[in-house]
């Protein structure tokens, strides 16, 4: 490795250890969980703090050793801005690289296939307010969620039913506008990006994450990282098909597991009115039939599907988000039943079915974390650049 890219590669290594560590960390704790010499963290460690991307605060006794010299990642110096895209409303948040809110703003207007271009314009409208929040804070990036699939370069929405978008280049709207012009702009799944909130509860973990919503979405989650698959959409369970030839899902194919356990699926068969809130699905759906009825389909639906994938990806834990996190431990035996049947690794673990502690808006927070991840993967990049324009 030639010598830029390693230091390059160990800036990464300091800088990621540094903001995803639970408390403030020593340069001595760094050296060893990075097993880089003292002297190198220590060099490393100087250009993350002059750069305004670590801080130190003061020293802390250790009884009769030298002082800790705490570090954490420093609050306020950049701005990672998210982008949440719904059907009724966008939402924009901005956050440091602490991981603390500066400023969040909502606007409400209807985005379909006849107000692309508006919806650009919103989107910019509200990074602008973001960034007069943050004066004193570096925009990084902007990274927009979107519940549909990407195309592999990140930029177009191919499809998104409940937008009613197809073939949608959502990045170059985005970065047409003149609030963006020059700024890194990301698109990505909106489930994809809930799941970054959950691997940062469960760092180098392997599970399953599936989220109950409007559709039905999820991820596939291998050692802390999500799994992208050729096309960027591995983890895609709402299309997973749970009776051949079945009810018609909005994708326009038959039988997905999304045409029987979506927010919209239920509430359309249920014949409930169109103002239910998901967090009241259930509630609903239980004054109109059975609540056991009502919990057994969609266990019994969202079984087989999990047991399909668990055969193929040999993993034992599942994390339901969205509507179906509440009701988790309701639908876990009808879940556990089918899967038993159908799932080898029932055979020789028990299949772990876990609610996720979901934050409010997780595809925005999402989306947040990932306008900062440039920093943490390229930090002498960011570093380089800051420099060629203070000069």
């Amino acid at each position: 490795m030639q010598s830029t890219h390693l230091r390059e590669h160990n800036l990464s290594v300091v800088m990621r250890a540094v903001a995803t560590a639970t408390e403030p960390i020593s340069r001595a704790t760094l050296a060893r969980s990075t097993q880089l010499t003292k002297p190198t963290v220590s060099k490393l460690v100087e250009e993350l703090i002059s750069a305004g991307l670590v801080e130190e605060h003061a020293p802390v006794s250790q009884g009769s050793g030298r002082p800790m010299v705490p570090l954490q990642p420093a609050k306020g110096t950049v701005l990672g801005i998210g982008l949440e895209i719904a059907a009724e409303h966008i939402s924009c948040l901005g956050i440091d690289l602490a991981g603390r809110q500066l400023s969040s703003h909502t606007e409400y207007l209807r985005v379909d296939a006849d107000t692309v271009e508006e919806t650009a314009r919103a989107c910019a409208r509200l990074v602008e307010r973001v960034r007069a929040d943050a004066p004193r804070a570096t925009l990084v990036g902007v990274c927009a969620a979107v519940p549909g699939r990407m195309s592999p370069d990140g930029q177009s929405v191919l499809a998104a039913p409940n937008l009613d978008w197809t073939e949608v280049p959502l990045g170059r709207e985005l970065a047409r506008t003149p609030q963006l012009d020059g700024v890194p702009v990301q698109v990505h799944n909106d489930i994809r990006l809930s799941v970054l909130t959950e691997i940062a509860r469960r760092p180098e973990q392997s599970f399953m994450y599936v989220r109950g919503s409007t559709g039905v979405g999820g991820a596939i989650v291998l050692d802390g990282t999500v799994l992208d698959g050729v096309h960027g959409w591995a983890g895609e369970f709402g299309h997973t098909v749970v009776e051949p030839g079945g009810a018609l899902c909005r994708c326009g194919r038959r039988g997905c597991l999304e045409a029987y356990i979506s927010y919209h699926a239920l509430r359309e068969r249920a014949g409930l009115r169109t103002d239910v809130l998901i967090d009241e699905l259930v509630e609903e759906l239980s004054r109109s039939t059975d609540r056991a009825e009502v919990i057994g389909t969609i266990g019994r639906s969202l079984g087989l599907a999990l047991a399909n994938a668990l055969n193929i990806l040999d993993l034992s834990t599942v994390v339901l988000s969205g509507y179906l996190g509440p009701i988790a431990g309701e639908i876990a035996p009808f879940i556990r039943e089918t899967v038993e049947r159908h799932a080898l690794a029932a055979e020789v673990d028990e299949v772990v079915i876990e609610r996720s502690d979901d934050l409010e808006a997780p595809a925005l927070w999402g989306a947040a974390r990932a306008a900062i991840g440039p920093i943490l993967d390229s930090p002498g990049a960011w570093i380089a650049r800051t420099a060629e324009m203070a000069g």
